[in-house]
């Protein structure tokens, strides 16, 4: 009924006990913030987080005053951490504490408290991810982590913490920084079978479980590898050089990675990024001099981090000239895959096709069989991978998005392959297109009929395209787009265009000449034409 409580308020003596709690507390921070001696502060911040580890301000006092105290404070410390966890496992800290007593400990312990704590907060939240980070800072024998990770998934498969911790033991980053942007080395072969039949043993017991998947995936998989030109392009008439890497990097100016000779010339404009923004971009421009009309220009460009210099040599006559990395088909569809061996990929792609003849909706299996095809022999496996991929979306239609982009990836890598100076993707029902940089030296571009919200990312590395269809998409607004220099047909029909504004990016497009907005909102808005004739008048544009 309206007005009733819907708790029963606390009796008196439960009300007088928390007044009396809240009484004490706040005379302790009281006296604590007051500038107490460092005994007392011992004392009045231990009674606080005995209740409340998660006061950040009493473990700071706490350690200013034990780093005024003579005496080996270290075990009781330790002890009284411990304490603290028993009343919250979760507390940053509390943990964050522990770990600064352990670092000033004169003689450091063995660690075997600490691994025992941590082994009992593990049994009661196995994802207790604090936990996790403190034993792994401690591990000193690989194979005794090792040996613990495989008795707890023995109990439970579905422990993502446990696998992550075996990962970690395993393929630690080559570069030493345990934060994972270096890359990993590679297992040997006994000990990466060892732990393919693990993976077995567990999506064999329950092939819906994503854990073992997402292990599979990683172990034979490393980071990826640096970023590195994959082309360089020089343009008389636009005036540029354009250096385009396998991945998006930020190039500081006041800190030179990346340098570019003319005819022994240092440039010395600035690198601006092709997308327009301050920000790792595929594409990085550069200004150039004058060129002589009478002689070859030779272009140098380096990248410090990759020393190998990659030559373009512009000869007379020409107005522009390109360098192109050859395409790797590995790189296009599973970048990290670090197994070299192709007959480790076959067993892993049988075991996959039989564990799908028991359970065809298995989200994992389909996934990793897809992408294990698709590194195989993907023009080979097409059909195959685009039933897979199909199959999960079904299966799995809180994810798919991501399966979009997966098979948006694997459409365009395949058309990749066999780009000449156009690039045909009508109606793949494509949401990204990736692998752009991959083709510096593109024309024609056709992506009509598709999902996409806009242009793709990595546009600016085609500087040589002069046609582009985007019509029937979603696409609302261009954003940031990139200018292209050589562009002179752009469609956009039947896309949801409303405003001119939304095309204002065009105005920097030098060669622009034809733009279709045929059964756009733009084209029906009373004044649309007129502000679109305003904002590009060298443009001819087409509403029919």
């Amino acid at each position: 009924m309206h007005g009733r409580l819907k708790l029963r308020p606390p009796d008196a003596a439960r009300r007088r006990q928390r007044e009396e709690k809240l009484r004490h507390y706040r005379e302790a921070m009281d006296a604590l913030l007051g500038g107490a001696p460092p005994a007392q502060v011992l004392s009045l911040s231990a009674s606080v987080l005995a209740a409340n580890p998660d006061v950040g301000t009493c473990w700071n006092l706490r350690r200013r005053a034990l780093g005024a105290l003579g005496e080996d404070w270290v075990p009781s410390e330790l002890a009284f951490v411990g304490q603290c966890l028993g009343v919250n496992p979760k507390s940053y800290g509390a943990w964050h504490h522990r770990s600064w007593v352990l670092a000033r400990a004169a003689a450091p312990p063995a660690g075997r408290e600490d691994l025992a704590l941590c082994e009992r907060l593990l049994a009661a939240d196995a994802r207790n991810f604090h936990a996790w980070d403190h034993r792994r800072a401690l591990a000193q024998d690989p194979d005794a982590e090792l040996a613990f990770t495989r008795s707890l998934l023995s109990r439970d498969f579905s422990n993502f913490s446990a696998w992550h911790h075996r990962l970690r033991l395993l393929a630690p980053p080559r570069d030493g920084t345990g934060t994972g942007t270096g890359e990993t080395a590679a297992l040997p072969p006994a000990k990466l079978r060892e732990e393919l039949e693990l993976v077995q043993n567990a999506v064999f017991t329950d092939p819906t479980d994503q854990s073992a998947w997402v292990y599979l995936r990683c172990i034979l998989s490393r980071a990826p590898p640096p970023p590195r030109v994959i082309c360089v392009h020089i343009d008389r008439e636009d005036a540029t050089v354009a250096v385009i890497f396998s991945r998006p990097v930020k190039v500081n100016p006041e800190c030179p990675e990346l340098t570019a000779t003319l005819d022994g010339s240092a440039l010395s404009e600035p690198w601006r990024s092709g997308e327009g923004r301050p920000r790792p971009s595929h594409t990085w421009l550069c200004a150039l001099p004058a060129l002589p009309s009478d002689g070859p220009a030779h272009l140098e460009v380096t990248w410090a981090p990759d020393s190998a210099p990659r030559d373009v040599t512009l000869l007379p006559g020409e107005t522009q000239a390109c360098w192109q990395e050859p395409i790797v088909e590995r790189e296009l569809f599973w970048p990290e895959l670090g197994v070299a061996e192709a007959q480790v990929l076959q067993e892993q792609v049988r075991m996959c096709r039989e564990l799908l003849e028991l359970e065809p909706q298995s989200r994992g299996c389909l996934l990793t069989l897809a992408l294990l095809l698709a590194a195989l022999d993907p023009r080979g496996h097409a059909r195959e991978i685009r039933e897979h991929l199909r199959s999960l979306q079904e299966a799995d239609p809180l994810r798919s998005g991501f399966v979009a982009d997966v098979r948006s990836r694997f459409e365009v890598a395949l058309a990749v392959l066999g780009a000449g100076e156009g690039l045909s993707l009508p109606a793949k029902g494509l949401t990204a297109v990736p692998l752009l940089e991959r083709m510096a030296a593109l024309a024609r571009l056709d992506l009509a009929g598709n999902e996409l919200r806009e242009l793709p990312a990595a546009l600016g590395a085609l500087r040589s395209l002069k046609e582009l269809d985007l019509s029937d998409n979603r696409v609302s607004k261009l954003g940031s787009a990139p200018p292209l220099p050589r562009l002179r047909l752009l469609r956009l029909d039947r896309n949801p265009i409303g405003h001119a504004s939304a095309l204002t990016p065009l105005a920097a497009w030098p060669r622009l000449a034809l733009l279709g907005l045929a059964e756009t909102p733009l084209g029906s808005a009373p004044d649309g034409p007129a502000l679109l004739a305003e904002l590009l008048p060298s443009v001819d544009v087409t509403f029919s």
